[in-house]
This record gives C-alpha cells, structure tokens and sequence, in this order.
C-alpha cells in the first residue's frame, strides 16, 4: 500500500491559498510513489487523517492527534507558527514554508518605489482640472538610501537582497543583533518589518523607537501586526513624525472599520496580501517535494 498524502489547503478564503482538485491532481502525477488525497473540507481531511502519512495543510486541531497514529511529517505553506492551533508530538516533523521571501520581497519594493518616487501621492494629478501640474510629490531616489530590516530571516534576507539590487544600503537585525537597532534607526530611510508573532516581538516598534526615525523615513510591516505598537504610530504619522506607513498586517485582522490606522495620514493598508501570488500554492508543493525527496523518500 502506497504511503497517503493527506492535502488540505483553504486559508481565509482566498483564492491563492486554497488548492483544487485539479491542481492536486497535477502534484500527484509528480509523486506516483504516493497516494495523494484531495481534501476539499475539514470533514474529508479529518475522515483521512489517521490513514495519513504526510499531510499538507494550514490548520490543525489538538482533539485531531489521536488520529495521527500513523503521521511522520505535517507540512504547512504558512511562514507563521499561529495557524496549526496544536503541538505536535516529537514523532511528527512539522515544517513551515520558506519560499514566500520571493513574493513578498517585491511587495516590500512596490512600497518604498511607491512613496519614494511619488507615485502614491501623484496619482489622480492629471486631471481635468490640472491637466499637466508643475510639482510631482516625490521624495527622493531609492538607489543611495538606506534600510533596516527587522527580522532578518528567509522573508527578511530576501526582501534585503531586492533592495540590494536597487542599490539600497542594507542591515539586517535579528534576535542576535538587536542590540544595534536604535543606533541604526537614526540613518533609516526606510524601516521594514518581517516579525514573527511571539511574546518577544510585542509592539517592539514603540513610541520611543519610531522618535527614533528620520521624519523623511518610511516604515513598512510585513510580518505580523503585534510588532508595531498601533496609536504611537498613528500618533507619529498625525505629526509628522513619520512621513509614511505601509501595513500589510494589522494587530487585528480583519481590521475593524473604525480601527485608528485608517484615519491615520499617509497610512496605507493591505489585507494581508503581501504573499499573494497564482502560483503561491504550487511553490509550496514544490519546496514540499524538495524535502520529501531529500528526506522521506524511498531511496535507490
């Protein structure tokens, strides 16, 4: 009997992060050594999962272990450790995906291109009523400046090497270095985050930090919304103190409509939609493939 894939992908309703059966079908033609079963809800994934070897999924409950007798490895796309809702036993390997820094990395330039050259505040200037203004908003070049980013992991060495290109002076801050953060943010034009959501990170962006930022910078939040304490930011950008935000997480999601962020000037919002990309699900099958076939695979 074949070892089963159990494939359970539906996140937030959203068409990139949920799988069909047509697209399963197509990663199962690349695996005959398995028995790849499309999950299409959380009844069929649960039906199937004590006959499950592997399992690809964003979600998991604890009530479900006991059927997990004959998992070895559970797999999710997501970056973030939030989404399982359970600890797994020693016995299960469980790996998050490592492949969204490509997606995200273009995001996190669209943003600082966005307000750097003025293409946010520019738009709607020729109009009818000034059809060819003399003073577009721009801020300044892109090459020549200089970021920090906050989380220098998979998403934040990738969104690092993007700017790079773009001739953008880099410095990474991870745990290991965090020391060094309020020495740097002083040169910041831009500050971008790529933060886990633990503890350690809660609102490490605070009041005194973003004082800390030139007026001219531009901070960006691309990891999770607990990082970056909410009314010190809103507060910052109202005075001037800030000259821009780009909010791809909030501390609450959705966002509420009456969530001081939206009020807030010069604060742009995305719902979470960093990562969104046709093929993101396919990526992740293929950094899955890549791990089964170096480490689960049968060999010779």
């Amino acid at each position: 009997m074949k070892p089963m894939l159990l494939v359970w992908l539906a996140l937030r309703g959203v068409p990139e992060f949920t799988a069909t059966a047509e697209q399963v079908a197509r990663w199962a033609a690349r695996v005959p050594e398995l028995d790849v079963v499309f999950a299409d809800s959380q009844e069929a994934f649960v039906r199937n999962l004590s006959k499950a070897t592997y399992a690809l999924t964003f979600r998991f409950c604890e009530a479900w272990l006991p059927l997990t007798y004959r998992l070895r490895w559970m797999a999710t796309p997501a970056a973030g450790r939030e989404l399982l809702g359970a600890r797994l036993p020693d016995r299960i390997r469980l790996t998050h995906g490592t492949f969204h820094g490509a997606i995200m990395a273009e995001t996190a330039v669209g943003m600082l291109l966005a307000i750097r050259r003025g293409l946010l505040p520019g738009l709607g200037l020729c109009t009818a009523s000034a059809p060819w203004p003399a003073l577009v908003p721009g801020r300044g070049t892109v090459a020549g400046s200089e970021a920090v980013i906050l989380g220098y992991g998979h998403i934040g060495k990738a969104i690092g090497a993007k700017l790079e290109a773009l001739g953008v002076r880099v410095r990474g801050v991870t745990r290991a270095n965090l020391g060094e953060l309020d020495a740097l943010l002083p040169r910041a034009d831009a500050l971008f985050l790529a933060l886990p959501a633990t503890p350690q990170t809660d609102r490490l962006v605070d009041a005194r930090r973003l004082a800390l930022l030139p007026r001219h910078a531009v901070l960006a939040n691309l990891g999770r919304g607990n990082a970056v304490d909410e009314r010190a930011l809103c507060a910052a950008l109202a005075s001037g103190a800030l000259h821009a935000a780009f909010l791809d997480v909030m501390p609450e999601e959705p966002y509420p409509e009456a969530g001081p962020l939206r009020a807030a000037p010069r604060c742009f919002l995305l719902p979470h939609a960093s990562a969104f990309a046709p093929d993101y699900l396919d990526r992740a099958f293929d950094e899955w493939l890549g791990i089964w076939r170096k480490d689960f695979a049968p060999r010779g």
